[in-house]
């Protein structure tokens, strides 16, 4: 069964002609990827295009990917670098910042929360409050971070990248992603043990 595959492995069949290896691989990742450019582009629409670009790159240049790599940090490095390309298309200098409620859920629906995504049951209406109001204290704690350090954050909350492949992932020294990684968790809780409750 293809699920059983590692991901070089289903790179291999894709390259060698199974394209259903390539839905494998998308689905193994959709959940990681979507969420890490839905939180640094702010938007569904930009998200979904991104997600596909990065799978697109894979499917116009299967050579693209190097079996020395380990294939999430590679795929995380695209979407990375297609992200930096989006914002320099639109003009934005908004990169990797968080739209306001995005971990309460958007008041228009446009973008399901932090919270929502990774709930796996319907909360009662105190929960569900409370976890709004959580939510929006973790979205102003995170705007407080320099965007060096909410980078940081982003790819090891959404990418299960160790710092060691992050480091390698953005051309750091992995001293300074430590200490980035460090100083952020620390402004974090600095900043919400100020929130009130």
């Amino acid at each position: 069964m293809r699920e059983e595959l590692s991901d070089p492995e289903l790179v291999a069949s894709f390259k060698g002609g199974d394209v259903e290896a390539l839905g494998v691989l998308m689905e193994r990742h959709k959940a990681a990827l979507y969420g890490y450019l839905l939180r640094v582009t702010a938007r569904t629409d930009a998200a979904e295009d991104l997600f596909q670009e990065v799978f697109l790159k894979l499917v116009h240049n299967p050579g693209a990917y190097s079996e020395r790599l380990k294939f999430r940090a590679w795929l995380f490095t695209v979407a990375r670098n297609a992200a930096m390309d989006y914002f320099r298309r639109e003009g934005s200098r908004r990169a990797l910042t968080l739209p306001q409620g995005a971990f309460a859920g958007d008041e228009d629906g446009d973008a399901p929360s932090a919270l929502e995504m990774a709930a796996s049951a319907e909360p009662g209406p105190q929960e569900a409050l409370e976890n709004k109001l959580l939510g929006e204290r973790i979205a102003r704690a995170l705007e407080t971070l320099s965007q060096e350090q909410r980078e940081i954050f982003y790819l090891r909350h959404y990418s299960e990248l160790s710092f060691k492949e992050i480091a390698e992932m953005l051309g750091l020294p992995i001293g300074t992603v430590l200490a980035r990684m460090s100083r952020a968790a620390a402004r974090l809780r600095g900043e919400l043990k100020k929130m009130p409750q």
